[in-house]
């Protein structure tokens, strides 16, 4: 048997298994069921006998979500230092930090299915971006407690 030959006997299994069953794409969610090819209809990923796709790859997505908790984590640890301080202002100012960074994060969960959509040079791009959104906003954080400590 060649390889051309198990590749086509591959994409006739994938059809009879998806003929009658409703499964989604693991890039976009689209119902797979009784499509005509071994591409997704939607998103064009190339599916394999396993519903999978060689086009999911988690790095970009995964460097986005780490821009956003990292500093979270910082925020939320000074934010809890400043509990002690006593200082209302300041509490206030991580709070809002805090706030922003976990927003950002609910946004990149929730979306998770349209970033992957994306061509990976765009979803480098939004990650690239995020990473910039969350480097402004935790020096924003920075400089207004420096302030307001002054």
């Amino acid at each position: 048997m060649s390889p051309a030959d198990n590749d086509q006997s591959e994409a006739e299994l994938l059809k009879a298994l998806l003929a009658e069953r409703d499964l989604p794409c693991p890039v976009c969610g689209y119902n797979l069921r009784a499509i005509a090819s071994s591409n997704c209809p939607e998103c064009g990923a190339k599916l394999d006998l396993r519903v999978g796709s060689t086009d999911l790859q988690l790095g970009p997505w995964l460097a986005a979500l780490f821009a956003g908790a990292l500093p979270l984590g910082i925020v939320s640890f000074v934010l809890v230092i400043g509990l002690g301080a006593g200082d209302p202002i300041l509490f206030a100012v991580f709070f809002v930090g805090a706030l922003a960074y976990t927003m950002l994060l609910a946004v990149l969960v929730r979306k998770r299915r349209a970033f992957w959509k994306q061509p990976r040079k765009r979803q480098w791009w939004l990650a690239v971006c995020s990473a910039i959104v969350s480097l402004v906003l935790l020096l924003v954080v920075i400089i207004m407690s420096a302030f307001l400590l002054v």
